[in-house]
């Protein structure tokens, strides 16, 4: 319960398909009289029966937050996974909350399913009893599949009532789908024995074997009948009309409504519930029955969704490019704010904006974590990017609740790692927007993928870049970067008199402290000793780890030497006094002036250095 009002939370697939949006609206509407609002987690794929590398968009149902859902439905048929399946139900049963199979059957759930078998069967009669076809033929899906095996069963039982003798060449494969039903009609249009018939298991198959036999010269209903199965959408368009059986979701809502009441007003968690298909009769069994009021409307539907798609497809490539090549997460996700992109809010693991870190390698995890991140919200343009808790849901949740639509949840992946997820809230159930939904998952994982794994890409380019520039130890240029960098600033002073100073720094007694006190310490004193020459000289200075413990600085332009060598000496005694350590860190400093006019030439500068840099170091042995 959210707010005082009941949560339906419904697992689902391809929301994106009309037949699901009728659904979606027929049951928020329903449940709108129990004051209950609906949550649904949507994958934008078939996920199928046997595939056992489990998508990353199938996080999705691990968002299901069991401690504020009262009731969740199962899109069984529609998830088509029987792992996920399990994985939810074992989920819910730990929260005690009740499950609500659709198109499925578990005897700890409430099962809402089809009689597909009787309708079918009405089908079939109608084709046989109304229609006196004498020689029909069973257009099958795969073989051996229940489905299909139990609507040819439907079909010899029909046919053998009625006088007409079975015999297997009645029956055709065609795979449930368009090209494999136009070649098994082929097939049997190439034997001769042409049937006055063909019944169809569903209606994919019935309107590409329409179409063959059209190609063929038939005409259809006049020399053959055809009829499929399913009642989508399609059938409406196809010439002729399809005869057929409604046995789509939105059929199931009355009695998934009246499952849900008897969960929350009797506390009825088992049972079933059996709907019954609607017999959908059109003109290709040779009925006279034409709506063109409604073949146009479809058909108005189908043409706006197409040309939609097309711009859509054209501004969300351009989005998912741009954000790809951002410089930082802001600009990424203010790449979306556009008019194609709306109504829609995105959280993100907080691992995505870390540049440091690998994220798409070895990643297996399918779930989030409790602290997230707020990416994008279509609804603020001046929203804030920062760390979000997960069970919050979305920003703003409580104004985007009092619209009474649903909330729709999808993950957005990338390599098949979960990123993050999106939600949607749209303000009405314009069929389009809802036919937006993969393309817009699709555009936001693409572009973010793209940005967070190009932003680790350059991180590795640095780093690489500063591996090959810099000393390990003491984070001064190498020789070889130094050479460079120090060609490139003679080039630069080509023709002009520019002061150049050259610093050398010996660190004093390194055999002693390595001796006594280990090479960690003499590493250490070494690192200590660049520090300080690096922090006493400007901050253009080039400063290179000239050999083991010799660091060399080449300042060019104005430049006071002396406050530059006390500074060198301050830092290390500052170090000494604050360090405690058990060994002194000091160092020997030479110094050589001169002017982009003379010789530059780098070994004639270190000689130069060294022997101011000797002479000091001989002083203080002299000294001791």
């Amino acid at each position: 319960m959210l707010n005082g009002r009941k949560v339906v939370s419904l697992c689902t697939s391809r929301l994106n398909d009309v037949d699901n949006i009728r659904f979606i609206m027929q049951l928020n509407d329903g449940l709108k009289e129990f004051d209950s609002l609906l949550f649904i987690y949507n994958v934008n794929t078939d996920l199928y029966w046997s595939d056992e590398n489990i998508r990353a968009e199938s996080a999705v149902f691990g968002l299901v937050d069991f401690n504020i859902t009262d009731v969740v439905i199962i899109m069984y048929e529609r998830i088509k996974n029987q792992t996920i399946t399990d994985r939810i139900i074992k989920s819910a049963k730990q929260h005690n909350v009740p499950v609500v199979m659709v198109d499925g059957t578990r005897d700890d759930c409430v099962d809402i399913c089809f009689n597909y078998k009787k309708g079918f069967e009405e089908v079939v009669r109608h084709i046989i009893e109304f229609h006196g076809a004498k020689k029909p033929h069973f257009m099958g899906g795969y073989k051996d599949n229940i489905f299909s095996d139990e609507r040819m069963e439907v079909f010899k039982k029909v046919i053998e009532e009625n006088g007409i003798k079975f015999t297997q060449d009645m029956v055709s494969y065609g795979n449930f789908w368009a090209k494999p039903a136009r070649e098994a009609m082929e097939v049997l249009l190439a034997k001769g024995d042409i049937p006055d018939a063909v019944i169809c298991a569903n209606d994919i198959m019935a309107i590409n074997v329409s179409a063959v036999l059209f190609e063929h010269g038939y005409k259809v209903p006049g020399d053959i009948i055809v009829t499929g199965f399913d009642g989508i959408d399609e059938i409406n368009l196809s010439i002729p009309r399809m005869t057929s059986s409604y046995c789509g979701p939105a059929a199931a809502v009355p009695k998934l409504l009246e499952a849900i009441k008897g969960i929350f007003e009797d506390g009825v968690t088992t049972g079933s519930y059996l709907v019954e298909p609607v017999l959908v009769i059109h003109n290709s069994c040779g009925c006279d029955k034409v709506d063109d009021v409604l073949r146009n409307g479809i058909l108005r539907s189908f043409n706006d969704r197409f040309y939609r798609y097309q711009d859509d497809n054209m501004i969300l490539a351009a989005i998912a490019e741009s954000m790809q090549s951002c410089t930082d997460i802001i600009d990424c996700a203010c790449k979306m704010f556009t008019d194609t992109i709306r109504d829609m809010t995105c959280i993100i693991n907080k691992d995505c904006i870390d540049c440091k870190k690998n994220y798409f390698a070895g990643n297996s995890r399918m779930d989030f974590a409790d602290e997230m991140f707020v990416f994008f919200d279509s609804d603020v343009k001046n929203f804030r990017q920062e760390a979000f808790r997960r069970r919050d849901i979305i920003p703003n949740l409580d104004k985007v609740l009092e619209g009474g639509n649903p909330l729709i949840f999808n993950v957005i992946s990338y390599m098949n790692v979960p990123l993050g997820y999106v939600c949607f809230h749209f303000s009405d159930y314009d069929i389009v927007d809802f036919c937006k939904i993969p393309q817009i998952v699709n555009t936001i994982g693409s572009g973010l993928g793209g940005y967070v794994n190009l932003k680790y890409q350059l991180y590795l380019t640095a780093r690489i870049e500063k591996m090959y520039k810099y000393d390990s130890l003491t984070g001064l240029y190498n020789r070889l970067s130094f050479n460079n960098e120090f060609d490139l600033r003679k080039r630069e002073m080509e023709g002009e008199k520019v002061p150049i100073t050259v610093f050398l720094v010996d660190l004093d007694g390194l055999k002693y402290i390595n001796d006594n006190y280990g090479h960690g310490a003499g590493d250490n004193a070494i690192r200590t000793v660049a520090g300080a020459l690096r922090d006493s000289v400007p901050e253009d200075a080039i400063c290179v780890r000239f050999g083991g413990d010799e660091m060399l600085a080449v300042i060019t332009g104005e430049c006071d030497p002396k406050q530059i060598k006390q500074g060198i000496s301050s830092r290390l005694s500052d170090y000494n006094a604050k360090a405690g350590k058990p060994y002194l860190i000091s160092a020997s400093m030479g110094i050589y002036i001169t002017d982009s006019t003379q010789n530059t030439d780098f070994e004639f500068l270190v000689k130069e250095t060294d022997a101011d840099m000797y002479a000091e170091k001989l002083a203080k042995r002299r000294h001791i």
